[in-house]
């Protein structure tokens, strides 16, 4: 697969981004949406995409507590 980054995960500017909140919100109502599919798109292009910015839980998984994802 082409890869559109440096591959350089511990130092995103995007992931790391406060801005990556939206990224996050995004990724996650994409994911209720369409499910596994979209999780095996996400995770291919780039595994931290699947990490939420508040909660730092990888896969969309996010603390009880957590309101990103609410809408």
């Amino acid at each position: 697969m082409k890869r559109y980054c440096d591959e350089n995960c511990n130092k995103c500017p995007i992931v790391g981004h406060k801005n990556s909140r939206q990224l996050t919100y995004v990724m996650n109502r994409l994911y209720d949406k369409f499910g596994s599919e979209a999780y095996q798109i996400i995770q291919e292009a780039c595994p931290n995409m699947t990490v939420c910015y508040d909660c730092r839980i990888d896969d969309f998984v996010h603390v009880s507590d957590c309101t990103i994802t609410e809408v």
